[in-house]
């Protein structure tokens, strides 16, 4: 089974958004699963009247069934109000519309692509939970609680909630590289 884990090393982020152009929608999908957190399945949803403009929005998650309320970083609601410009997007359209389709967003496979082929071009393979828990991961390491990441993610207990963002399992190799015997 393969895992998905997240990307630790700030510096790689910041590559990855550079493999695609500014205001393309592919670097907005990068952007916007990183700064958000989101499941695959309910960025996509996401309608251009829901963000455009605004300080927070509110959606239903799919997989859960939950409310849950996100308040958009100043800089990602930059990028979205400069894509939807350059795209001529309305109000009703999807944020990550189909260019087979423009009533229609873009399929959970071919986000998958995009993300897995910015990966590619970098040199890590790259799913779009990869940028969830990116975003759980540098959350935690800049101070956010982790009892707080446990509600954002909806986890049942906050160590299902470290093991999720691979902390655990870093915890416990710095466990073993630093205890000292003397010898």
């Amino acid at each position: 089974m393969n895992t998905t884990h997240a990307i630790k090393d700030i510096s790689q982020i910041q590559t990855l958004m550079d493999v695609y152009p500014p205001y393309s929608k592919n670097r907005l999908l990068l952007e916007y699963a990183i700064r958000t957190g989101l499941r695959i399945s309910d960025i996509l949803n996401v309608k251009v009247g829901q963000v455009l403009g605004k300080e927070s929005y509110q959606i239903v998650e799919m997989k859960t069934g939950k409310k849950k309320e996100l308040a958009i970083h100043d800089r990602l609601k930059q990028s979205i109000s400069d894509y939807v410009e350059r795209e001529g997007l309305a109000a009703t359209d999807y944020l990550f519309y189909s260019n087979a389709d423009k009533n229609s967003h873009i399929k959970r496979t071919q986000a998958h692509r995009i993300i897995a082929h910015a990966g590619d071009m970098i040199g890590i393979t790259l799913s779009a939970h990869s940028l969830r828990k990116s975003f759980g991961y540098h959350s935690y390491k800049q101070g956010v609680d982790i009892s707080l990441l446990q509600t954002i993610f909806q986890h049942s207990s906050q160590a299902v909630t470290l093991r999720y963002i691979d902390i655990t399992q870093e915890n416990i190799n710095n466990v073993y590289k630093r205890v000292d015997f003397g010898f």
